[in-house]
């Protein structure tokens, strides 16, 4: 439950973050910006999705593995919190 309030904590950091950065994008008056040639490319080729299912599926492995991880974890803390009650 704690990795749980971790990650959740994390995510809402993330996204705060990540809108005060667009609203400070849309107010400041910049100049145009230089192009990204790699980006545009995978854009036209439509292969930027490609990229996007590749990272999200290893970014969702990652946090499967971490909840596996923390549940796994936790049953081994209750184990031995019970074992030492018993003794």
């Amino acid at each position: 439950m704690k990795l749980f309030r971790i990650l959740a904590l994390w995510c809402f950091i993330l996204f705060a973050t990540a809108g005060i950065q667009q609203v400070q994008a849309q107010n400041a008056a910049t100049p145009a910006q230089p192009d990204v040639e790699m980006a545009d490319t995978l854009r036209q080729d439509g292969k930027i999705y490609v990229v996007v299912v590749v990272l999200l599926t290893v970014l969702g492995g990652v946090l499967v593995y971490l909840i596996s991880l923390d549940r796994k974890v936790s049953k081994l803390e209750k184990q031995l919190k019970d074992d030492l009650v018993n003794r």
